[in-house]
């Protein structure tokens, strides 16, 4: 990416195939460390520059280990990743420049673990989450796993019959290495228990926005051509079943008669998922409120968020989330589940609102309570982007994992 100044770092990914918060944390630990002097070369089994985060992967320089191979194959990412797993020891010979391996998420771990053993090199580990695969949540095991995608849903269904032997080689790439990173408290203590080792608390960041006296109860906006009236809730996780949309829809459904002009946005790719959830706002008589506007440019994103009213986050079993922070950014609060992730982001009466799980009608509540009250919402949306930028900021978090590289350089 730059010529190299304090030493050359290799970050491995499971895969960059949507915009997800995974993919994210690791985009944003190349560009910290490269603004740093760090000579950074990111890899993954697995690339789609136009499917996720087209702004940023270019010009980070994500490449596949192999760009061309299984093109024309079905199912080319589920065998890339395949191949890339078990071919990693072979392919070290391409990263005998490396100082230190960066392995974020099986099977970049994997990957990482295979080819500092061959270079006798140290490797590192960033965990957004224990391997799914082999502990996977309630949550996974009622919706599956990855089913919008379905190279990951095939890999699933595939390295089901390798359990015995998955759980030992994951054990086995995770102990060995220098240090365990994760991304936050939560999850952290998840991971230090299943995986008995200490761990670093890392966790995710935002970007920060001047918010300033922008009117979210009145007027429009238009996004991608498309008017969006205010006020509206703002959803942006990728619509797969896991992250329970429905519960919004439904927390919508019972308060919209109390604010007769509020929307839910949801932008995003569109998934076979995305059918079911339209399908379900029509039952409930409110399709024409929910506004499914497809995907966006990282800029019509930003106006998203610097225009909603309350920021959504449904998903039942978060390890983390990233919504919250990007919505703290830019000072908007929040109103997620009492549970997982957001008990870490999401200050409760403070930042927002934390939602007894799973009563859709004390969602709702939360919602309504911060749409009666503009001073309150205000003021939540302003604390929201205090704390965030005090405890979340992205140069924290490359503050922490260079901390950890250059203990081994």
């Amino acid at each position: 990416m730059q010529k190299n100044q304090k030493g050359k770092i290799a970050i491995f990914h499971c895969g960059f195939i949507y915009s997800g918060g995974g993919e994210r944390i690791v985009l944003e630990e190349a560009r910290g460390l490269v603004k740093r002097g760090w000579g950074v070369r990111v890899y993954a089994p697995t690339v789609d520059t136009k499917k996720c985060y087209p702004e940023f992967v270019k010009g980070v320089g994500v490449k596949m280990f192999f760009p061309s191979v299984f093109n024309k194959l079905p199912l080319r990412n589920a065998l890339r990743m395949l191949a890339s797993s078990f071919l990693a020891p072979f392919l070290a010979i391409n990263f005998r420049d490396i100082d230190v391996f960066v392995g974020a998420n099986q099977p970049g771990v994997w990957i990482a673990f295979c080819m500092a053993m061959v270079l006798r090199k140290p490797y590192m580990i960033y965990l957004n989450q224990p391997n799914r695969i082999v502990y996977p949540r309630a949550v996974d095991r009622e919706f599956g796993w990855y089913t919008t995608e379905k190279d990951y849903h095939f890999l699933y269904k595939l390295l089901q019959r390798l359990n015995i032997v998955l759980v030992k080689l994951d054990w086995l790439s995770i102990i060995r290495a220098k240090s365990l990173l994760v991304n936050g408290s939560y999850i952290g203590n998840i991971i230090a228990n299943v995986y008995g080792r200490e761990v670093v608390d890392t966790p995710a960041g935002a970007n920060f926005y001047s918010f300033g006296k922008t009117d979210v109860f009145r007027g429009s906006v238009k996004i991608a051509g498309k008017k969006i009236t205010k006020p509206y809730l703002l959803i942006t996780n990728r619509h797969d079943p896991q992250k329970r949309f429905d519960y919004v829809i439904s927390a919508l459904s019972n308060i919209s008669g109390k604010v007769p002009n509020l929307q839910l946005v949801v932008p995003g790719p569109f998934t076979d998922h995305t059918r079911k959830l339209i399908e379900h706002s029509r039952n409930l008589g409110i399709e024409k409120k929910v506004r499914f506007i497809g995907k966006v440019s990282e800029e019509d994103l930003h106006k998203l968020y610097r225009h909603c009213a309350v920021y959504c986050y449904p998903s039942p079993d978060e390890d983390f989330g990233l919504g919250p922070l990007e919505a703290g950014g830019w000072g908007v609060p929040t109103v997620a589940w009492n549970h997982a992730g957001p008990t870490v982001t999401v200050e409760d009466g403070v930042t927002g609102f934390l939602a007894e799980p799973y009563s859709v009608k004390d969602f709702g509540q939360k919602i309504l309570t911060v749409l009666n009250n503009p001073n309150l919402r205000n003021k939540m949306g302003a604390a929201a982007w205090k704390r965030t930028k005090n405890l979340f900021s992205w140069e924290r978090h490359v503050d922490i994992l260079e901390s950890e590289i250059t203990k081994y350089i």
